[in-house]
Order: structure tokens, then C-alpha cells, then sequence
């Protein structure tokens, strides 16, 4: 294809050819659109024969006039239809020796069908970047073009402008354009985004992005660049194309399949500095929170973008659907905006500083509101749609764009096996830990299997971070034992100095070996797995207390960072009151004494049996104490044991030690007279706690002890 002329292939089917034979020497075509001529062909040796019934055209069309030519395209492609003359000088002597040259000429209207559906889909994208050469951004892209029919075409490049509402927003080379017999093509590309330069031109691509984003979609007006831009193609048809206007709708294009990613694949951290949760009976359906916050966003840029793309402001106007795609409650967010700055390519840090962020339920939808809750809490499933719209302001590299009104419009779908407050790279940041201190330890009542407890609780908190409930109560379990309910009647944390009350009550099970392995792990340092769960009137906040009748978790402690000296501290730490202050061990007389203090008040404690075995780096025993004090403590003709008077130091008397007989543990010993040894101390304890009897086992890890004559 030239200015001069098109080479062009055809078949001609003749389906109704009878026996007859035609010999065709040659036929010379001249084409004539309103008196202008267009251009000719001429063919040769044409032969039809019963067999063959085709002609198969392989030829040139002489362009006579391009102006003419230009114009025949354009009201082809304007109207659909389209006026020509076509006089042919048709040789016949093939039908007959002496036939002459025959002159034929024919006025068509030919009506063209409706333009085909293409399918296009964009793949090995390229891009975009910053076209310093065009300006605005560029990329490139070899799109898969498919035509409903068997057509082929081979077209050199032309340049396309893209236009909405008159505004030109972009540009593209497309071509050389290669399409197969199939109607199957590839189509290299390169498109050229515009630079903003108008409040018209930014108002064009705002709206563009308002209908893509509410799915309705949007068209563009096509048609070719100014002929004088480029030369690749022939003038005649530059000259078409920038007279013919073709729309184009956006849904026309499919991108790549891994265009979309989830968004748990992009958010690699999130960083909270301040964040707080309120939820009381009196606001059941309108909890709210508090939350500064930095995410971290990581697109796999897979084709090299190298383009600024930067939020100044975002602000939302959310609200939430049911199963159904009806709003059951709004998000209610206040105008700061969210900002998200660039820090490489397709590399962002969004932030967000608000005091309050509420969720308020629609009046008649608190049903939905509960359903949605417990779903995800019971069923670790999450399943709301998001309807709202956005008012961004973004800096690009093509300039600033404004956007009043954007919608969003999507749904999250998340199944969890549990909940997690951090995974993988996405962290809550902590700075130092927060400390836990047990100031008092009240026994309400007491049972044969249960002790009420009053504990109060001083929570030094460093965060940001803090929460209101009014009350919550959770069962506790441990390998299937329900050990002990935990509540609070109200729960105020905030940054600085907090004092909490909880109220527990505790299960007893003396006989059951689960209720010795609890306290045996916990006091080694082990990681201690229990399970947390809801019942019935476990709140007095309604929807909570419906979805927490299902609920159930099970988490891990691990015990060994839970006292305040620990070496690794995670989100907090533990000081508790210190029972065992001393403990003597006199080596002439081979007995033991140790000063206990007694934390807990409201009921009579009493230590009745102890079973021990000191050992030295865990593995060289040192000696073993069985001692019984319901034998020698004798009150009014009964037998309790050791009595612990609250927060007094008492001092047991000298219990004998039956000493292990092994030169390395008495060498250990004698080492140690008048200094201190490390002793790590395997003890079975039976204790009467008002009238529930305690039975448990504990480990001491690296007790000081002292060493005397």
C-alpha cells in the first residue's frame, strides 16, 4: 500500500456456474465516484470452469486521484453506504473467436454491513513512562486483535487521536497491522496519555474515571492524527482516517488476567501509631474507633512503569451491603484525607490520622449488622460489599487531576482460620512493651470447685493504642478444661497509666491431671495453648453478644516473656506479685526453710503438703523434700496445714532434705557455702484456699537459694 496504489487479494465465488466454460483474457476496471476518478485495475487470464468455480484475484488498484480515493473512504465509513461508477472493458473472445471487446458500465449503491464486533485484549505491556519526547506518559503494548470473519489485511502504521466530549486525551501509533486469513492479528502499539493543559481537559479525565469506575463505562471518539504528523501511511488514507470518527467503547479492551491483584498481595505493611475502639451498650449499633496509620504498597511492576502517581487527598463516603447488595450501615469518616506519597516505582506509603471513625447502623438493618458480625467472629468469614464514592486529588505525571464523587463499589470476601493481630510482614510496630502489673488479688467466695476472684490490674501502656467496652466476659479452656471465666464489668485503656479490674472465676479441679499440667507449663516457661470462647449473656452489647455465642479461638502464650526481665519482650510484659522471697538451705542439719509471702486476700490460705526436688543446670539433682504440715500444725484438735496470713512474711520451719548422694551435687553444694546457688525446683504443692482444696505443679527455674552451715 502507497500513495499510488493498493495491492489486494480476493476471491470471487460463482456458486451458481452452470457446465459452461469462460475464458476471460483480460478485464480493465475503472471506478468513478461523483465524477472524480478514483483509480483502476486490470486483471487477466480469468478463467471459470464447472470444476472451478472462482476467480481468485491477486492485483493492484491504481490510485488515479487520492483526494477522490480519501473521499470514497470517508462516506463509506461515515454513511455505511456508498455511490460509485464502475466501466470495465471486458475482452470476450474467450466465450466466442470473434466476440469483440465489450464496454460495461454500472451506477452501485452498495449498503456496507455494520462494523464487526472486535475483540481486543492489550498483552506484553510495556509502561507506562514519561515520554519526554511527546510529553504526558507512553506505553507500549502488542494487542491481539480478532475479527468475526476470514479477512486478512497487512496496513502500515497510522496515528490515531483519542477524543472525549471534543477533548483530545490521547494518542496512539498503532501498526504495522498484520492480520491473518483467520481474522486473527497482532497489532503493536504505542499510546500517548496527554498531558492535562485545560480545567476542560482535567474534567474530561475525571469523568472517564467516574463511569469506569461505576462500571457503566465510557466511549471515545477515534480518529486519525493530523496527516502532516506522520508519512508511514499513504496520504489518502491519512487524510480518511482524520475525517472519520469512529466511537470506542472502553469495555472493548480485556486486559491481562494478572492486571487485578488481590489486595492482601499489595499491602506488605501497616504501621499503626495511634488507635483506639469504643463499643458500649448504650451505642450497640454505632461502635467507633479512632486510628493513625501508615500502609506500605507494593505492585509488582512486571512492565517497567516509571510514572508519578501521588493521592494529596482522599477522602471517603462509605457505606456497607448485606448478602443481599442492600446497606445495612454507613461508615461515617471525617473530611482529613488520606494521603499516599510515592517512594519508587509503583511503591506507596498511604497515611491516615483520624480521632473518630464511626460505623453507624441503619434503623431496621440491625439484624444484617448482627448476621455480618457473627459470621465473621463464629465463621472466620468476612462478606460485605462497599458502596460509596471518593473525593481524590491526585498529582501525576500528567498533571493534577481532581475527582469529585468517584464510586467504589466492591466486595470483600475473606476466610480466615483464625485471628491474628499481626502475619507475615504486616506488623502492628511496638516500640517497647506494655507492662502488666497484678497490684491485688481478692477472693470474692469460695467453693469446693470454684473460686471467685476480684484481680486489679495495672497496665502501664506505651501505645497509642487503647479501647472502651463497657463488659465482656470469655470462657477460658485448656486441653478441653474449662479453667476459669474471665471478665469485666468495663474496660478503659488509653495511653499512659491504666488500672483495670477483672473478675475471674476460677474452676477447680483437684483430681484432674489438666489442672496440674497448666500450672506445670506455665511456671517452665513453656508456651501455653488455651482456648478462648463465648456464651450466651457473655455482654451486654447486643450484636457482640450474639456473635460471641459461636465464637471460639485458640491462641498460644509463650510464658517464658511474660516476667518483667525478659530478654526478647514482645507486645507487653508481666509483673506479678512475688510469693517466694527467700528460701535457706543449711547444710549441718540437711533442711530447708523458705520465706513465703501471701498475695491474695478475702480468704484463708493454707499450704498443707509439699513434694519437691531441687536440681542444679536442670539435670544434676541435689536433693529431694516430702514434707507434711497438717501433721505438725495441729489448731483445735484439727489439722490445716501452714497457715498464710495476706501480705505477711512467714517463715516455714526447717524441712528436711534427704540429699541425693552424687559427688557432683555435693561438690556443687560445698562450692557454694555462704554465697547463693541457682536451683531449678520440681514441686507438688497441695493448698486449702478457703474451702476449694488446690492441688498443683509448678517448676522454679534458677531460684536463689542460699547456702549456709
Amino acid at each position: 500500500m502507497n500513495d499510488d496504489a493498493v495491492l489486494f487479494a480476493v476471491d470471487i465465488q460463482f456458486p451458481d456456474w452452470g457446465d459452461r466454460v469462460a475464458n476471460i483474457p483480460f478485464v480493465n476496471a475503472t471506478i468513478y465516484h461523483h465524477g472524480h476518478t478514483v483509480g483502476w485495475v486490470y486483471a487477466s487470464n480469468l478463467k471459470v470452469t464447472p470444476q472451478e468455480k472462482r476467480i481468485s484475484l491477486y492485483e493492484v488498484f491504481h490510485i488515479a486521484d487520492s483526494d477522490a480515493m480519501a473521499r470514497l473512504l470517508i462516506e463509506a465509513a461515515s454513511s455505511r453506504r456508498v455511490a460509485v461508477n464502475a466501466q470495465a472493458k471486458i475482452a470476450l473472445s474467450g466465450f466466442g473467436k470473434y466476440l469483440p471487446v465489450a464496454d460495461v458500465s454500472r451506477d452501485l449503491d452498495v449498503v456496507l454491513p455494520p462494523p464487526p464486533n472486535v475483540n481486543v485484549t492489550a498483552c506484553d505491556v510495556v509502561g507506562p513512562v514519561v515520554d519526554m519526547r511527546r510529553g504526558g506518559i507512553t506505553a507500549q503494548a502488542n494487542v491481539k486483535v480478532g475479527l468475526p470473519a476470514f479477512a486478512s489485511a497487512n496496513v502500515s502504521p497510522i496515528w490515531l487521536d483519542f477524543s472525549y466530549h471534543g477533548i483530545v486525551v490521547a494518542a496512539a501509533e498503532v501498526g504495522p497491522m498484520s492480520i491473518y486469513a483467520s481474522g486473527v492479528g497482532d497489532l503493536p502499539v504505542k499510546f500517548n496519555v496527554r498531558q492535562i493543559e485545560t480545567r476542560a481537559h482535567e474534567a474530561a479525565l475525571a469523568d472517564m474515571a467516574i463511569k469506569a469506575s461505576s462500571g457503566e463505562g465510557f466511549e471515545l471518539a477515534v480518529s486519525g492524527a493530523d496527516p502532516s504528523r506522520y508519512d508511514a501511511a499513504p496520504l489518502w488514507l491519512r487524510q480518511a482516517l482524520r475525517n472519520i470518527t469512529i466511537p470506542v467503547r472502553s469495555d472493548m479492551l480485556q486486559l491481562p488476567h494478572d492486571v487485578s491483584l488481590p489486595i492482601e498481595d499489595i499491602v506488605k505493611s501497616v504501621a499503626v501509631d495511634k488507635l483506639y475502639g469504643y463499643w458500649s451498650a448504650k451505642d450497640s449499633f454505632n461502635p467507633w474507633a479512632g486510628v493513625s496509620a501508615q500502609v506500605s504498597i507494593d505492585i509488582p511492576n512486571h512492565s517497567a512503569a516509571n510514572v508519578k502517581f501521588e493521592i494529596d487527598s482522599l477522602v471517603p463516603n462509605i457505606q456497607l451491603l448485606d448478602e443481599d447488595q442492600l446497606p445495612f450501615a454507613t461508615v461515617d469518616i471525617p473530611t482529613t484525607p488520606i494521603r499516599m506519597v510515592q517512594t519508587e516505582e509503583l511503591q506507596f506509603v498511604a497515611s491516615c490520622d483520624y480521632d473518630r471513625v464511626s460505623l453507624s447502623v441503619i434503623p431496621g438493618c440491625e439484624l444484617q449488622f448482627t448476621r455480618a458480625m457473627k459470621r465473621a467472629l463464629s465463621d472466620r468469614h468476612v462478606a460485605i460489599g462497599v458502596d460509596g464514592t471518593l473525593n481524590v486529588s491526585m498529582t501525576t505525571s500528567i498533571g493534577q487531576i481532581h475527582i469529585e464523587a468517584l464510586p467504589i463499589v466492591t466486595s470483600i470476601d475473606w476466610k480466615f482460620d483464625r485471628l491474628e493481630i499481626a502475619g507475615g510482614d504486616r506488623e502492628l510496630r511496638v516500640s517497647q512493651p506494655a507492662e502488666i502489673s497484678v497490684t491485688r488479688i481478692h477472693v470474692l467466695d469460695t467453693t469446693r470447685d470454684q473460686i471467685k476472684l476480684e484481680i486489679d490490674i495495672g497496665v502501664e501502656n506505651p501505645f497509642t493504642y487503647g479501647a472502651f467496652i463497657s463488659d465482656m466476659a470469655l470462657e477460658v479452656k485448656y486441653a478441653g478444661l474449662h479453667i476459669a471465666t474471665v471478665g469485666v464489668k468495663e474496660l478503659s485503656l488509653s495511653q499512659g497509666t491504666n488500672d483495670v479490674t477483672v473478675y475471674v472465676d476460677f474452676n477447680n479441679y483437684p483430681g484432674d491431671p489438666r489442672q496440674r499440667m497448666l500450672f506445670l507449663e506455665a511456671s517452665s516457661g513453656k508456651n501455653v495453648t488455651l482456648e478462648i470462647s463465648g456464651f450466651p449473656n457473655c455482654t451486654s452489647i447486643s450484636p457482640l453478644e450474639e456473635s460471641l455465642r459461636g465464637f471460639a479461638q485458640k491462641f498460644t502464650i509463650d510464658t517464658s516473656q511474660l516476667g518483667s526481665h525478659s530478654s526478647s519482650p514482645g507486645m507487653f510484659t508481666g509483673k506479678f506479685p512475688k510469693v517466694l522471697r527467700e528460701v535457706v538451705f543449711h547444710i549441718f542439719t540437711m533442711s530447708a526453710e523458705a520465706t513465703v509471702v501471701n498475695p491474695v486476700s478475702g480468704a484463708s490460705v493454707w499450704i498443707q503438703t509439699i513434694d519437691a526436688i531441687g536440681y542444679y543446670e536442670d539435670d544434676i539433682p541435689l536433693g529431694v523434700l516430702e514434707y507434711d504440715f497438717t501433721d505438725k500444725q495441729p489448731r483445735q484438735g484439727q489439722s490445716n496445714g501452714l497457715l498464710l496470713p495476706y501480705n505477711q512474711a512467714i517463715t516455714t520451719p526447717r524441712l528436711p532434705i534427704t540429699a541425693n548422694e552424687t559427688s557432683i551435687g555435693w561438690d556443687v553444694v560445698r562450692r557454694a557455702i555462704g554465697g547463693t546457688l541457682d536451683v531449678s525446683v520440681f514441686t507438688n504443692i497441695q493448698m486449702q484456699v478457703g474451702n476449694a482444696p488446690l492441688n498443683f505443679t509448678i517448676m522454679g527455674r534458677n531460684a536463689p537459694v542460699k547456702i549456709r552451715l
